[in-house]
This record gives C-alpha cells, sequence and structure tokens, in this order.
C-alpha cells in the first residue's frame, strides 16, 4: 500500500477547516503541474503570454478534473491526486461535498473508453485551448485548437485502424462528447467553491477566487 495513502479512519481527523484547506491545495498543486505542462505543447508558448494565463487559469479546474478522474481506482474508492496523494473518498467528502460523486461518475464514464495517452494529451489539450472571453489572439487560439482536433482524429482513425475487429475505439463524436460533460462537471465544482466561500471557514487562494469571479454571469 503507498505510503501517501491514508486509512480509512483518520477520514474523521481533523477540523473542516483542515479539510477545506485540503481541498483548496489540491486544486492549486494542480494549476503549477498544468501550467508545466502546457508550456510542452508545440505552439502554446507562441501565443502571447497574457492568453497563456488565460487559457490555463481558465482550464486548470477542468484538468485537474480529468487527471484525478484517468488516475482514480473508482472500485476501491480511491482517489489519486496528481501530486501523489491518495486518499479514500471518505477523506475527500467535506471539501468535494458532493462534487466527488460527480466526479466518481465521470471517471467511470472516462475509464471506460480505454483511451490512450496521446487520445487524452489531446483531449487535455482541447480542455484548455479554445475560445475564452478576453484573448488577445483568439485567431492564433483558433489556429492552435484545429491543429490539436485534427490530430485528434488522425490518431483515433489510426487506433480503429490497427486494431481492427473484435477490438474498438472510441470515435470521435463520444469523445469529443468527454469535453461537453466535463464543462458541466467543472459547473459543479464552481458551484461547490461558491458554498465553500459562504462558509468562509477558509479563505479560497486568489487564484481560485479569480476564477469563480471571472465566470460569474454578471
Amino acid at each position: 500500500m503507498s505510503k501517501e495513502y491514508c486509512s480509512t479512519e483518520q477520514a474523521a481527523a481533523g477540523t473542516d477547516a483542515e479539510h477545506v484547506q485540503q481541498f483548496y491545495n489540491l486544486l492549486t498543486a494542480s494549476l503549477d503541474i498544468s501550467r508545466s505542462w502546457a508550456e510542452k505543447i508545440p505552439g502554446f508558448t507562441d501565443l502571447p503570454k497574457e492568453d497563456q494565463t488565460l487559457l490555463i487559469e481558465s482550464a486548470f479546474l477542468e484538468l485537474f478534473v480529468l487527471r484525478l478522474s484517468v488516475r482514480s481506482d473508482i472500485a476501491e474508492d480511491k482517489f489519486v491526486f496528481c501530486n501523489g496523494l491518495v486518499l479514500h473518498r471518505l477523506q475527500c467528502l467535506r471539501g468535494f461535498g458532493e462534487w466527488l460523486d460527480s466526479i466518481k461518475d465521470f471517471s467511470l464514464n472516462l475509464q471506460s473508453l480505454n483511451l490512450d495517452i496521446p487520445a487524452l494529451a489531446c483531449l487535455s489539450a482541447l480542455s484548455m485551448i479554445t475560445e475564452r472571453h478576453g484573448l488577445k489572439e483568439p485567431k492564433k487560439v483558433h489556429e492552435l485548437c484545429n491543429k490539436i482536433m485534427s490530430g485528434l482524429k488522425d490518431h483515433l482513425a489510426f487506433s480503429c485502424q490497427s486494431k481492427g475487429p473484435p477490438f474498438e475505439s472510441a470515435d470521435e463524436s463520444t469523445v469529443l462528447g468527454v469535453l461537453t460533460d466535463l464543462h458541466s462537471l467543472c459547473t459543479i465544482g464552481l458551484q461547490r467553491i461558491f458554498y465553500l466561500k459562504l462558509e468562509d471557514l477558509v479563505p479560497p487562494p486568489s487564484v481560485i477566487d479569480k476564477l469563480f469571479l471571472d465566470t460569474l454571469p454578471f
């Protein structure tokens, strides 16, 4: 058993504030990883710095959920986070609330597609490199998005041909449907953050506060 894995007996340990702080820490750790990963995407660093920052900060919640859903052992109720921490569902509930069960359902669906690493990498890139309000050069972002989309289509077509029957690869519409589900899931995540803000046990980190304010419809 991983040294990072904490027993379920410890699930109730710690104050409510500590559980909420852990929730925020897990989210912000994902932001640093997203930033390092984004810089490795061909063409991303050619975008204006302001656009790079906007895209990363706007998508880090989706990237957090995507990574968590790929890594976690849902059958065992173990959630594996990008910083290597492994927590049982009971240890996450106070911070994540009902959002955790939504992530669990999404993870089951995503893992059932059996996507390989290149497909998941394209999916992650598409969740970030997309139209966002406030971009300096939206045309460049659109062009980069199209290149990634084309790469994903070619990869899925090749996988389908190379495997052949009786093996099946997920088709393009199914894979892109993951992005729609992911977006809806992150709306639930923002609702959770709003609830925790109202509770006011722990002030949210500035980047999470900014993310939340930027998504308000007014």
